[in-house]
């Protein structure tokens, strides 16, 4: 999928991502690692945007590559930007219909 975010808010949600998981996550987006590192539903769940939300698990299996909620960098930031007031109708519209 393609995003909706500038270099600035993409590094910013890169930290978001580190720290959900710093002993897994590497500290910068150099190389190919940060795009294979998955964090698992466990760990992402713990984000205030998720946390309350009775759909958490939906929503990171809609998300996630495996299907099972867990999120490489990328599945997280596709994620974010679907969610984002930048993303057009349509597409959160066909998201909100996977998630449900």
């Amino acid at each position: 999928d393609c995003t909706f975010f500038t270099k600035k808010d993409i590094i910013r949600l890169y930290k978001r991502f580190y720290g959900l998981s710093p002993h897994k996550v590497p500290t910068n987006m150099q190389g190919s690692r940060p795009s294979i590192v998955t964090l698992s539903f466990e760990e992402i769940e713990k984000m205030p945007e998720l946390r309350e939300n009775p759909f958490r698990r939906r929503i990171c299996e809609v998300f996630s590559e495996d299907g099972r909620g867990n999120l490489t960098f990328d599945d997280f930031l596709d994620m974010f930007s679907v969610f984002s007031e930048m993303a057009p109708l349509q597409l959160k519209l066909k998201y909100a219909f996977r998630i449900y």
